[in-house]
């Protein structure tokens, strides 16, 4: 893995080596809930990707080679990939993409699309080129919380895509934001979650599926079949907080997620937290957020549930992710 991201792209914006003055864009971004046991299939897709599985299971293969899909998993993708995807049966993925054109001319038109196949009028296009991304140009696997910073841009940038009017110097803009960010992330420990134990991912996918059931660390070390300070020191080694710790962190931050992006009663985001007392719900948000529920809600939504996660609502599929 990388420990810095400088891609070609100088500080002015402009391109060491091509000969012409040109930024990153984002052309495309969005979100999408799969249906049960869905597939799509894109020919030859002109971009670098980010796409990150916000909740949900399923896989996908790029150029011939199969990758797993799980909460929280981040892949970016390389230019002119084939790519087909199929979403789990019991709890399909909801995800987010957001499309980064690497270099877009100086004075050409900013479309805001990117092809999927070579039939596409925007293929090839001698305006749109990619760029190098040291330790990126292959498909790489990082974790992204939704609160982290990287996390918070491309849900910005993902509800400024669907809202209207666009413009071009925001796609630009936004497109070199997400190039720096992204190199910071990867700098500052973006880790794959490949490198973390076999048992301790194991736990953590089953914390996600079941955190509104509260997990226990005793229900965890039967998952696995260890003992509960196996468990313990698997989270304090790998993680840095104990396994109670981080099942409240992962409440509270299900718990945000929900006040932000959904009209729910404050009492059934606490359920849907997995937190079944209204009060004590919201003496753990405001003891571990610093504010009440109520009053984090306010600060900034709630927002249109457009594409809730998976678990929350579902919305129809669309094509073309």
């Amino acid at each position: 893995m990388a420990k810095s991201l400088k891609s070609d792209v100088l500080p002015s914006g402009r391109t060491r080596s091509l000969g012409e003055s040109g930024t990153p864009a984002v052309c495309r971004a969005g979100e999408f809930q799969f249906a049960p046991r869905q597939s799509h299939v894109n020919g030859c897709v002109q971009s670098r990707g980010l796409f990150w599985c916000k909740s949900g299971y399923g896989s996908f293969k790029v150029n011939g080679e199969r990758f797993s899909l799980e909460p929280h998993d981040l892949y970016i993708l390389p230019w002119g990939r084939h790519i087909s995807y199929l979403a789990g049966e019991r709890e399909p993925m909801f995800t987010a993409h957001v499309h980064v054109v690497p270099w877009l001319r100086e004075g050409a038109p900013w479309v805001a699309n990117v092809p999927h196949e070579e039939t596409e009028l925007l293929h090839d296009s001698p305006d749109r080129r990619d760029a190098v991304w040291p330790g990126l140009d292959r498909v790489v696997r990082l974790h992204l919380e939704s609160d982290s910073s990287l996390g918070r841009l491309l849900n910005y940038v993902t509800r400024w895509f669907r809202e209207s009017p666009r413009q071009e110097d925001e796609a630009r803009a936004l497109g070199l934001l997400i190039v720096r960010e992204l190199g910071r992330f990867v700098g500052s420990g973006g880790q794959s979650t490949e490198r973390r134990p076999e048992e301790l991912q194991r736990l953590l996918v089953y914390i996600d599926r079941c955190i509104t059931e509260s997990p226990t660390v005793e229900q965890l070390a039967h998952i696995i079949g260890r003992s509960r300070s196996h468990v313990l020191k698997l989270f304090r080694r790998h993680l840095g907080v104990s396994a109670k710790a981080y099942i409240l962190q992962r409440q509270m931050r299900e718990a945000r997620e929900l006040l932000h992006g959904t009209t729910l009663s404050i009492a059934e985001v606490g359920q849907r937290s997995g937190v079944l007392d209204p009060y004590r719900f919201s003496k753990l948000f405001k003891r571990t957020v610093g504010m009440s529920p109520r009053a984090f809600r306010r600060s900034g939504g709630p927002l249109p549930a457009i594409g809730a996660p998976s678990r929350h609502k579902s919305v129809p599929p669309r094509p073309g992710v």
